[in-house]
């Protein structure tokens, strides 16, 4: 009990003890490690943990001593074991600012041990053991003297007489590698190799000189990669001359395996013939000899095979008498191993492995040993999950049922894929799809095997081939069907429940994805047999089998009645299917009416509910009415309602769900609804304003005033802008009310419109709030035409009467509030548009007078300008003949912003009346040389607008040969770095106006003698690539094989700008890129190297300050690898791209802050090759997280470092969870000492975001 209460207050953080009491409580403990009790002696150990933590160094000596004496007590086995522990827990528990003079003082004790021959062979194992612990924390402050020593007393130990003493070593030395210089390594390597070469060394010596090698490559990678060539010769020759050593056999292939994951590149020129070697291996079993022709002797008996099954489906196919002293399922394990970790690492190689690898893995799925067999699926599914994420020809597939993917939440399994390769090639997957017909017969017989374990990944791996597919099983599934009827019907016992569970989820987890993925006819034949067992799954005793069922029978309802979204025509149900449907009615009820049913079975009931109800409401008839109940009861519960509203968006959009019935169940929803929008749960907030939209549109003509008008007052307290995605969806429902019921203007005017006007002020008022809000006012101005001037007035007047605040740097008074001027002159033009010809034309005239009137303030011109030109892009102002020239008299202000509120007014009534204006603009850029910057912008206006009015394309296209040559005399040296920014966007815009001509025009451009030319003619590509018309993609396809040129060009900028839109291009097209990305890949990698000569400093004064003339083109080189990942994981070695990445590390801020993201995302991606460099990210992490600030730094450096310390921090959680103590050790470290250091408590917190971050995604893809 004392130890108990000691080791609970040492864990207190207020804990402390005076250095009298240290001493008494120390030799207290210490002295309880040799009582008589063993829980005593246990909880003493326990306790040395948080005591080493609060004493002094000095008593932590003390402990050591001691603990060293008990453990060198060769007659007292069981206090020596005891003893051990305690050393091996103090030396992980001891702070790291403490543990120098630990490790001067324990070392040589634990040196003299390991070299005492008289002491027990345990003691020098359990010595081996605290050394490895000692060199794995604090193996950075050992001195190289003592490097050297351990070295020599730990290499010896390789050939000791005892295996485990051996092994030992070997783990210390892996440790002890991670810390000594090249000359000691080499020295170890060399002494490895000699001892390999010694053809003399028996067998055991050798298969602890490989095992150790394989300990290098963990450690050691980098190191041991530049002898791999050498190493791995000798491996190869033992592999294959191993006679019948068995265990020499496996310990080489697991070496090879190590080898293959953490030396990727090296061991390249090897891959074929390790390949060839496991391909070897896998089928080697000399206790069981079979030959080749078996197999198709086995395809002809088919039939008879299968009925064979059936009458005793658990028995097993072959019976084998094996040898108690067999090794050989080892070596096809390690080969299985070495497979998997190519097919990992080599995405390259992918097709080549579907030739050569992936039939001899399903030859060998009738392995007779189950662990091997598990391997071998296991294997298999490797490869299935490397195709889906490397495949390059993804199929366009499209879903043929009605989507209640927002309710179903299944969005990331059953996503459908968009065909985002233009390559048509038989690629990876048609390989595959070749295979399955003989993968499915040979599997079928493993699947009627008693082994759970092998039947569930089995089942799993079909699965698999249906996600990588999208389909494939339509003609194999019927030799399942008796397996899958068997496993699902069966009941275990006790013992077994918890495997045969993980059974069942895995079955209906793989017919979920047969029903979504396969077309309907080909479900139907099996039907019959499937949906029995299905619905009996719904009322299994488990929960998550109950609640995987209720899942299946969505897909089920759906492919019995697929309707398309985009069908007018609802199929008819034939009336045994109709039945499933019943029947899987009556079960949800029944789950729904209990009150005892798990909280996900509930949510998943609802779920199905309603798609029972949008697929086959007209089956059920008046039955449907209780279903209603049923929801609006569930819409009421706090625990249900989300689910519930979710439900019923998904239930409106079926064009079954009519009547007058219906429609009053519907009414009452839009009012429970309606009140769950003062509730604070956001995610149901958001989807009560989706729902509301759905039913408004449909039943909005049916709802009563009162309903609206409570609506409304709930939806006020959302029109704000401290919510953005909550915002459109409130207009848009503001919208909806006043299309739906004109007579709801007054109550909009009372709730809704006062907050508007306020909100309208709002800097963050963009995108979809914005595009909302325009739709608004469309919607108030078509039910209020009477209105007009009032809205007008109150948008513009508070503009009107604002007074300027602030004087620009000429002193000129600077414009207000620039965003609310947009936004109240996009809500005015909206207004103009849609009231009739009087109202509109006095709106113009009035700000025509605002900006002829000299005494009006800049910010009042600026809204005027805007107004006008927001107007003149959509209606024709011709009528106005001056109009033109009064805001070109504007390009004489003083104001920046009010010139440039001139050209966009100027460019965008010029879209009005092409034909009138354009020759006019055109003539002035020739004849104003001070005017052209701005009227270039006015031009850019112009030709981003044209297509929105097709029958002024023909006037643009008219003037376009003129306009060309205008744009490409102002791209020439001499012109002024702004003004060929607006050149760029006006060519790269005008020359998709007639791409066949002038795209290669640019393409010849590209090589132009002027780098401003070049420069210009780069950017304007750019934005032809980000055009998302596809015609003029081939067009574009040679040109982006001219950017090759360009990465080599000797300007920077060039070089910067042609990564800029090659990174559009990933991004937006990449097909148009995929051709030229071996070429381009190599280029882009040098561009991410620092150089030195573009490093120089510049003098400010007294001060120094050093300038990085590389750093932009760097940063666009990053952010086009960054791209990369997203859209041509396919074409990448993801090992070089990795290399590139480190680099980046140990960069300035901003590309940090980009390495740190790519990491992440290559952690979800690439997790094999992230987890072999962890050990490598360690040192540019520390540099980061260690970094000190200046004394005299400016709030601005330190925010910006504390940003990327949390950006790093974010990186290392994502990457933690690929860690693993044997393949990165020194990683496993760093976070350990991360969560204990100084920087614990924020790694906590950002811990805690992250997880709540993946918690918010996965209720929002589960329920939303």
């Amino acid at each position: 009990m004392a130890l108990n209460d000691l080791m609970n207050e040492l864990q207190k953080n207020y804990f402390s003890m005076e250095p009298v009491m240290e001493g008494k409580i120390v030799q207290a403990v210490l002295a309880l490690m040799d009582d008589k009790n063993s829980e005593v002696q246990n909880l003493a150990v326990r306790c040395l943990g948080p005591l080493v933590k609060q004493i002094k160094e000095d008593r932590i000596l003390e402990v050591i001593d001691c603990l060293s004496q008990f453990a060198t007590d060769s007659k007292n086995e069981e206090l020596r074991s005891i003893a051990s522990v305690g050393m091996k827990t103090v030396i992980t528990e001891i702070n790291y600012d403490k543990s120098y003079h630990v490790c001067n003082r324990i070392i040589p004790k634990l040196l003299h041990t390991i070299q005492n021959m008289d002491c027990p062979y345990e003691m020098q194992m359990d010595t081996l053991d605290i050394l490895s612990e000692v060199l794995s924390r604090f193996g950075s402050l050992i001195s190289t003297e003592q490097y050297t020593e351990i070295q020599s007393i730990l290499v010896p130990l390789l050939y000791h007489s005892r295996a485990a003493v051996r092994k030992r070593a070997s783990v210390a030395i892996g440790y002890l590698v991670v810390h000594i210089n090249d000359d000691l390594f080499n020295q170890l390597f060399e002494y490895l190799m000699s001892g390999l070469r010694n053809k003399s060394n028996s067998n055991d010596k050798i298969r602890t000189l490989i095992q150790c090698s394989g300990v290098l490559s963990r450690y050691s990678t980098a190191r041991l990669g530049k002898h791999l060539p050498a190493l791995i010769k000798i491996i190869i020759e033992y592999t294959l001359g191993a006679d019948e050593d068995d265990e020499l056999r496996e310990i080489c292939l697991q070496a090879m395996e190590s080898f293959i994951l953490r030396c990727p590149t090296e061991i390249s020129p090897f891959i074929d013939e390790i390949g060839t070697i496991a391909l070897s291996m896998i089928k080697y079993d000399p206790n069981f000899a079979e030959e080749d022709d078996e197999e198709s002797g086995e395809e002809m008996d088919e039939e008879e095979d299968n009925e064979e099954e059936e009458d005793d489906e658990y028995d097993d196919i072959v019976d084998y008498s094996d040898d108690d002293d067999d090794m050989s399922w080892k070596v096809r394990r390690s080969a299985s191993k070495v497979l998997a970790a190519i097919i990992e690492t080599r995405s390259d190689l992918l097709q080549q492995m579907y030739k050569t690898v992936a039939p001899v893995l399903i030859s060998r799925f009738k392995e007779r040993e189950e662990s091997v067999r598990v391997d071998i699926l296991q294997t298999f599914i490797i490869l299935l999950r490397q195709t889906n994420v490397y495949g390059n020809n993804v199929e366009n597939f499209t879903t043929r049922r009605y989507s209640l993917s927002a309710v179903t939440g299944d969005n990331d399994e059953f996503t459908d894929r968009d065909a985002s390769s233009k390559e048509a090639t038989d690629g990876s997957r048609q390989l595959l799809r070749n295979q399955v017909p003989k993968l499915c017969r040979a599997l079928s017989k493993q699947l009627y095997t008693k082994s759970t374990q092998t039947r569930q990944i089995g089942f799993h791996l079909l699965h698999e081939i249906i996600n990588v597919l999208h389909g494939g099983l339509a003609d194999q599934i019927e030799q399942f069907i008796p397996v899958i009827e068997a496993s699902l019907s069966n009941v275990d016992s006790d013992q077994h429940a918890a495997s045969s569970s993980n059974l069942k989820i895995e079955i209906l987890s793989l017919l979920r994805a047969f029903f979504h993925y396969h077309p309907s006819q080909f479900i139907y034949p099996s039907l019959g047999r499937f949906a029995p067992i299905v619905i009996q799954s719904t009322s299994d005793k488990f929960y998550k089998i109950k609640s995987e069922a209720f899942l299946v029978c969505i897909e089920l309802i759906r492919a019995i009645r697929p309707i398309d979204s985009a069908s007018s025509t609802v199929p008819e149900i034939s009336e045994e299917y109709a039945s499933f449907i019943l029947q899987i009615y009556q079960i949800t009820l029944e789950i729904l009416n209990t009150n005892d049913a798990d909280q996900e079975v509930k949510e998943r009931s609802i779920m199905c509910l309603g798609i029972t109800l949008a697929q086959a409401s007209d089956i059920l008839g008046n039955a449907q009415i209780q279903a209603w109940n049923v929801l609006l009861d569930r819409l009421r519960n706090e625990v249900t309602r989300l689910i519930t509203v979710k439900t019923l968006t998904v239930i409106a959009q079926s064009p079954l769900v009519t009547g007058s019935e219906v429609q009053k169940y519907i009414l009452t929803a839009i009012d429970e609804i309606a009140l769950l929008l003062r509730k604070s749960n956001r995610p149901l907030r958001i989807a009560s304003l989706e729902c509301l939209a759905i039913l408004l549109n449909r039943y909005g003509s049916f709802i009563s005033t009162t309903s609206y008008t409570n609506l409304l007052k709930e939806l006020k307290p959302l029109i704000s802008d401290s919510d953005l995605h909550l915002l459109p969806l409130a207009l848009n429902t503001v919208a909806s009310i006043l299309k739906a019921n004109s007579d709801c203007v007054n109550d909009v005017k009372m709730f809704v419109l006062p907050i508007l006007f306020q909100l309208i002020q709002s800097p963050l008022l963009q995108g979809a709030a914005l595009d909302s809000l325009l739709s608004m006012f469309a919607a108030f101005a078509k039910a209020s035409p009477n209105d007009y001037q009032s809205l007008i007035n109150g948008l513009v007047n508070p503009l009107l009467e604002a007074k300027t605040s602030g004087v620009s740097a000429g002193g000129v008074a600077a414009v207000a509030n620039k965003q609310a001027a947009s936004t109240v002159a996009q809500i005015a033009a909206i207004l103009a548009v849609n009231t009739n010809g009087t109202n509109r034309d006095n709106t113009i005239r009035q700000f025509q007078s605002y900006i002829k009137d000299f005494s009006k303030n800049d910010s009042i011109k600026y809204l005027s300008l805007l107004t006008i030109g927001e107007i003149g892009r959509r209606i024709d102002l011709t009528y106005f003949p001056d109009i033109h020239n009064d805001v070109m008299q504007l390009f004489s202000a003083q104001s920046e912003e009010v010139k440039f509120a001139a050209a966009f007014a100027l460019g965008n009534i010029c879209v009005g009346n092409i034909y009138k204006y354009l020759p006019m603009i055109v003539t002035h850029i020739k004849e104003q040389p001070k005017r052209r910057y701005l009227l270039l912008h006015a031009l850019k206006e112009i030709i981003t607008r044209y297509d929105h009015k097709k029958e002024q394309a023909t006037s643009l296209n008219n003037a376009a040969d003129e306009i060309w040559v205008l744009l490409l005399e102002s791209s020439e040296d001499g012109q002024e770095e702004g003004t060929r920014t607006v050149v760029a966007e006006c060519i790269g815009k005008l020359a998709l106006t007639n791409p066949a001509k002038f795209l290669s025009q640019l393409e010849n451009l590209l090589t132009s003698n002027s780098a401003c030319v070049r420069a210009t003619v780069a950017t304007a590509i750019k934005y032809a690539v980000v055009d998302p018309a596809k015609d003029y993609d081939e067009l574009l396809k040679p040109i982006m094989q001219k950017f090759i040129n360009l990465l080599q060009d000797s300007d920077l900028n060039v070089r910067r700008l042609a990564l800029v839109t090659i990174n559009s291009a990933i991004h937006r097209k990449p097909y148009i890129v995929s051709g030229v990305l071996s070429q381009l890949i190599p280029l882009l990698y040098e561009e991410t190297i620092i150089k030195e000569e573009l490093i120089h400093t510049v003098e400010m004064g007294p001060f120094k300050h050093k300038v990085d003339d590389g750093l932009e083109i760097r940063k666009a080189a990053f952010e086009c690898m960054y791209t990369l990942l997203s859209t041509c994981l396919n074409k990448i070695d993801i090992h070089a791209f990795l290399e590139r990445v480190r680099s980046g590390l140990d960069d300035q801020h901003d590309i940090k802050m980009l390495v740190y993201l790519m990491l992440i995302r290559l952690a979800k991606v690439a997790p094999t090759a992230v987890a072999q460099k962890l050990d490598d990210l360690i040192s540019p992490f520390k540099t980061t997280l260690d970094f000190k600030m200046r004394s005299n730094a400016v709030k601005q450096e330190v925010e910006k470092n504390q940003e990327l310390i949390r950006a790093a921090l974010r990186c290392i959680h994502s990457l933690s969870a690929l860690s693993d103590s044997n393949a990165s050790p020194r990683f496993e470290m760093f976070v350990f000492e991360l969560k204990n250091g100084p920087l614990a408590e924020e790694y906590k917190l950002t811990v805690l975001e992250a997880e709540s971050r993946e918690n918010r995604n996965v209720e929002y893809m589960e329920l939303s």
